[in-house]
């Protein structure tokens, strides 16, 4: 099987240090539709979970949380991270396309950022992969960078809009990167099978670099 984990991520959650909150744009969503359910039935999986600011924060919220990433770094910081408030979270160390979930099983999946760093085969796989793990009417939480990002363009291109490396702004050194458009993004989406899709785009800005997010939501 076709691995999509890039190594570099090891590197950095080796000599970076993260967030230890969630963006406010993962809060809301999880808020509006699961705040009002029976919370420890409703079972939803961290995608790519880093240092673990959104397992730390599904867990703490009562949640039946899963969490994986490739990075075996990674994973060991957010075990740290919850055990010591005494919260759990079922891990994985494991690539994306290999995960092993049964499908039909996750309410949710909340990628933070992590599904567009590939190429858009890998990343279109990837969501075939998501498509099989949810639940019919479950629903998907995913983000990247659009190409208003600073430097979108300054690394070694892959591929149409994919760069590695990137020289310039925010995303500097931070391994492979699909910028995708709107169109193409739901286009994909919609012929994997998902549903009631939505789109909308956020920026952020440090000194002179522009960091503009893209988030989209679907369900099966």
């Amino acid at each position: 099987m076709k691995k999509t984990f890039d190594e570099i991520w090891e590197d950095i959650h080796k000599n970076k240090e993260w967030g230890r909150y969630p963006s406010e744009e993962v809060i809301r969503f999880v808020a509006r539709n699961y705040y009002n359910q029976d919370r420890d039935k409703v079972k939803i999986l961290d995608f790519g979970c880093g240092a673990g600011a959104n397992t730390w924060f599904l867990a703490r919220e009562g949640f039946d949380t899963y969490a994986f990433d490739g990075s075996k770094t990674a994973v060991n910081k957010a075990k740290s991270y919850l055990k010591k408030e005494n919260l759990n979270a079922k891990f994985q160390v494991a690539d994306a396309l290999e995960v092993s979930y049964p499908e039909n099983y996750f309410d949710c999946i909340i990628d933070g950022f992590v599904i567009s760093l590939s190429t858009l085969s890998n990343i279109i796989s990837i969501y075939q992969k998501v498509y099989k793990l949810l639940l019919p009417g479950g629903k998907i939480f995913s983000t990247g960078a659009t190409k208003s990002t600073t430097g979108w363009d300054s690394g070694i291109k892959i591929e149409e809009d994919t760069y590695k490396d990137l020289k310039r702004g925010l995303l500097k050194d931070r391994g492979t990167i699909h910028f995708f458009q709107k169109e193409e993004q739901i286009k994909i989406l919609e012929k994997i099978g998902f549903k009631n899709i939505n789109f909308y785009t956020m920026t952020r800005k440090e000194e002179e670099d522009i960091l503009e997010l893209w988030v989209i939501t679907a369900q099966k």
